[in-house]
C-alpha cells in the first residue's frame, strides 16, 4: 500500500506503507485538515513518534519544515523509513533533513531529544501509538512534562480503542481538535 503526499513541494509522491498489523497510516482526511489548517511549517522541526510510514514527517518536510525526526521501534516500520527517506531525499534534496531512530518513543523523548528541540517553541511533535497502548500515551505525555517540553503535541487517537480523551485533556492547553469520525488529534501546548 501506498501514500501520498498531500501539498507542499512534493505533491502526490509516494510513500510505501509497513506491512504491518501493528501499523495504522493516519488517515487522508485526517491529514488534510490537520495540513489545510498548517499549511507552512517553514521554521520548525517536526518529530514524528511511532512514525510508522513517516506520513506525517514527511509531509512536514514537503511544507517547507527545517528538518524531521522519525521514530519508530517496529522493525517493519523502521525498514520503511529508511526506503521513504532514501527515495524522498533524491527527490527532494533541498527539502529539510531527516532522521532516523529505531528507539523505543519514551526512551528517545528521554534520551535523544536535544536540549534545543525541547525549549524551541518551533517543535512540533506528532505522537500517534497504536491505540491500545494507553500507557504509553502517559509516560511519553509525563516524560515531556518533567523535561519541560515548549513546542507544540499533536496527539492522535481513537474514541473507541485509544487512550481516554479527557485523560489527554488535562495535559494540554488546547489550540485545536482535528475529528474524523472515531479519530481525533489533539493539538496544544503542555500545561
Amino acid at each position: 500500500m501506498s501514500l501520498k503526499i498531500l501539498g507542499g513541494v512534493a505533491r502526490g509522491f509516494l510513500l510505501t506503507t509497513p506491512r504491518s498489523i501493528e501499523t495504522r497510516p493516519t488517515s487522508v482526511l485526517v491529514r488534510r485538515k490537520i495540513f489545510d489548517w498548517r499549511q507552512h511549517l517553514d521554521g520548525h522541526s517536526f518529530i514524528d513518534l511511532c512514525a510508522g510510514s513517516g506520513a506525517m514527517g514527511f509531509e512536514a518536510l514537503s511544507r517547507g519544515a527545517d528538518e524531521a525526526y522519525f521514530v519508530d521501534s517496529g522493525r517493519p516500520a523502521h525498514a520503511v523509513l529508511k526506503e521513504n527517506k532514501e527515495k524522498f531525499s533524491k527527490a527532494f534534496a533541498d527539502c529539510g533533513p531527516s532522521h532516523i531512530s529505531s528507539m523505543d518513543a519514551v526512551k528517545w523523548v528521554e534520551q535523544q531529544m536535544s536540549f534545543e528541540l525541547l525549549q524551541n517553541e518551533s517543535t512540533i511533535i506528532f505522537f500517534d501509538p497504536p491505540y491500545e497502548d494507553h500507557k504509553l500515551y502517559l509516560k511519553v505525555l509525563d516524560v515531556l512534562k518533567a523535561r519541560k517540553y515548549q513546542g507544540e503535541v499533536w496527539i492522535e487517537a481513537d474514541n473507541l480503542k485509544g487512550q481516554n480523551r479527557q485523560a489527554l485533556l488535562t495535559y494540554l492547553e488546547l489550540t485545536k481538535i482535528v475529528e474524523q469520525g472515531d479519530h481525533f488529534v489533539l493539538i496544544g501546548k503542555l500545561v
